[in-house]
């Protein structure tokens, strides 16, 4: 796909080196740089997840794609309306940015069928992991829409077909496993599967609930952690 003209003058005009190295592009974005960025914490370790197979915030491919979760061309220009550089220069304009792309792709993933996927066990490459919304999202990375890869997979259910796979030969099932067990639930709006318990203070859990409120007896615990075990 050829880059518009807006943003190969933006580009340009930056100085911007479209041929970095693949250690640049792939460095991907902290949880904590994320967050400062404005995702919300409970969201961050996903966000990072993605972000580490796509670039950092002043990332810029051969392709013309911007950022730590590479806008490209097309889709740059429908989730933000400023320069190229000045979306390199803004992290907070590109967390909002994916935010919003990520909610539409969970959308799509939702009215196509795929979250049909939710609950089953995927097997491949020698790991498995059970489908949940993280692994959905990050799996809309190879599309979400009704002829897409993940839509082949959840109609036939191999892993392995030809038609799961992209040009390199990448399964989507790989991406399911590799993002499975995160909370996604700040783009899906739903409340995650995956257990994020706040701590009060530093180093600390809410004791008025709970476990640290109501410990098991001896008798009833399933794993007894004896003082010489710590």
């Amino acid at each position: 796909m050829s880059r518009p003209r807006a943003v190969q003058s933006a580009l340009f005009n930056a100085g911007v080196v479209l041929c970095l190295s693949a250690t640049l592009a792939l460095a991907g974005e902290s949880a904590a740089s994320l967050t400062s960025a404005g995702i919300p914490a409970n969201c961050a370790n996903f966000a990072a997840k993605v972000s580490s197979s796509e670039g950092n915030f002043g990332s810029v491919n051969q392709a013309g794609c911007l950022g730590a979760f590479q806008f490209c061309p097309g889709t740059f220009e429908r989730y933000y309306s400023g320069s190229a550089q000045s979306f390199l220069n803004d992290p907070s304009a590109q967390v909002a940015a994916w935010t919003r792309y990520q909610q539409n792709e969970w959308s799509k993933a939702q009215s196509n069928g795929m979250t049909s996927l939710i609950g089953q066990q995927v097997c491949y490459g020698g790991r498995c992991a059970t489908v949940d919304q993280s692994a959905i999202l990050m799996a809309c990375q190879f599309g979400c829409g009704p002829r897409g890869k993940l839509a082949n997979y959840a109609a036939g259910g191999d892993c392995n077909a030809r038609n799961v796979k992209d040009g390199n030969g990448v399964s989507v099932c790989s991406y399911l496993i590799r993002g499975a067990g995160y909370d996604a639930s700040c783009f899906t709006g739903d409340q995650s599967a995956v257990c994020q318990q706040s701590p009060a203070g530093p180093g600390d859990f809410p004791t008025s609930t709970g476990i640290a409120a109501n410990p098991p007896t001896p008798s009833t615990a399933s794993i007894i952690v004896n003082p010489t075990d710590v």
